[in-house]
């Protein structure tokens, strides 16, 4: 399988395809920008610390964990019809309440034209 495979993916609620930019958890690449800003920070206190520097890596490890999470929780969430599957594994009502809310907020969201339009092909059938 195909690392992009796993990304590309139908929202659940509208359908629509989607694609993340994220993964779930940090990788190799990260573990690696986090090593070295470590040791940049440790080199650049070194005169005032002396080797207490390093206790900057849980700091920065937290840091990268946080943004990280937050950026794909928020990648993960449908632009069209405002569905997240984070709220929905923990709350199915509440994040029905989320999807009500943000259909009402954008409504020009391209769901309700769909279903506006499908309102109307039924309407003139009758």
């Amino acid at each position: 399988m195909k690392n992009n495979e796993k990304r590309d993916f139908f929202c659940a609620c509208c359908r629509s395809p989607r694609k993340l930019r994220y993964d779930r958890s940090l990788q190799s690449r990260h573990y690696g920008q986090i090593l070295v800003l470590t040791v940049v920070v440790t080199a650049g206190s070194f005169p005032w610390l002396v080797w207490k520097g390093v206790f900057a890596l849980p700091i920065i490890w937290a840091f990268f964990e946080s943004t990280h999470k937050s950026l794909y929780r928020k990648d993960l969430k449908c632009p069209f019809c405002g569905f997240d599957p984070t709220w929905y594994k923990k709350d199915v009502r509440l994040a029905r309440r989320k999807v009500e809310e943000f259909l009402k907020q954008n409504p020009q969201s391209p769901i309700l034209q769909r279903s506006r339009s499908y309102e109307s092909i039924s309407q003139d059938n009758n």
